[in-house]
């Protein structure tokens, strides 16, 4: 049989094709397939994906500064959540390997509030502070702002060579700055008044407190402004009392009490004020 030109070349063609087929017209073991998949692009869309072994690479989204990147690989899958930022504010989160939970959830990081407490000595053009105890009159009791009565706290037992402020012979205070629970801190935004009144009914009830007042330079006076927490103890304490330290009214005052029978207690009042605790 004669060949034509055109049935050589059709041989030629298919006999390389034929050559590289196992014996089942597929692959040879080891032979790699690859493919690429086309890019697609739009205005404003920014998407990719290439297909390959073990691996892949999710679509990258912009728009309006908010990306989300998703990245698969061997064992799991690492996810970034988006990042916004809208004026001062920034929120961010990410979430771990194998898994869709993040460490510690969403992070803000917000600008200090304006009415941030500061410590009562840091007032500005504050020079010293009254306290008014009203035993047999109202009495006054001025301290400095830096002096070592409100920068220590005294320890019990308080006494006559033990105190800052004495009442009677059995009443005995100690005055320090302070967190909002009685707590003592040199660099409190509070102020407490603490200590012990040694009788019992029929006697009235100590740490009788009036008010506390921050004293200006410019002779302005300041009185407490909140009642932030207190203790009163035994039987001739007067619940209900403790507001009259914040009333503006030196005729009336706390009665607290007595720690006769909790001679390991405190009487206390702590106050705080407009000008430490919002001082914007």
């Amino acid at each position: 049989m004669r060949m034509t030109w055109t049935a050589v070349t059709l041989l030629a063609l298919f006999a390389p094709l034929s050559s590289g087929c196992g014996p089942d017209g597929g692959r040879d073991p080891g032979e790699t397939l690859t493919s690429t998949t086309a890019t697609a692009t739009e205005p404003g869309l920014n998407t990719s994906s290439t297909a390959g072994t073990g691996s892949s690479t999710a679509p990258t989204t912009s728009d309006s500064g908010v990306s989300d990147t998703a990245t698969s690989g061997t064992g799991g899958t690492t996810m970034m959540a988006p990042t916004s930022s809208t004026g001062d504010d920034t929120t961010q989160g990410s979430s771990g390997s194998g898994g869709s939970s993040g460490t510690g959830g969403v992070k803000l990081d917000l600008p200090d509030p304006v009415d941030k407490p500061i410590p009562v000595h840091d007032i500005p053009g504050l020079e010293s502070i009254t306290f008014y105890e009203s035993t047999s009159g109202v009495a006054e009791f001025t301290f400095l702002v830096a002096g070592p009565e409100l920068n220590s706290l005294l320890a019990d037992p308080l006494s006559q060579q033990n105190r800052d402020i004495e009442g009677t012979s059995v009443e005995f205070y100690d005055v320090y700055y302070s967190n909002e629970d009685g707590t003592f801190n040199p660099d409190g935004s509070y102020l407490s008044i603490g200590g012990s009144f040694g009788a019992k009914l029929p006697a009235g009830g100590g740490l009788n407190l009036a008010e506390i007042s921050l004293n200006y330079a410019d002779d302005s006076v300041e009185f407490g402004s909140f009642l932030a927490s207190f203790q009163g103890l035994g039987d001739n304490y007067v619940p209900g009392s403790e507001p009259n330290a914040i009333d503006g009214n030196l005729d009336t005052h706390t009665t607290m009490g007595n720690n006769v029978d909790q001679p390991g207690q405190r009487l206390r009042v702590t106050l705080g004020f407009k000008s430490s605790l919002m001082p914007g």
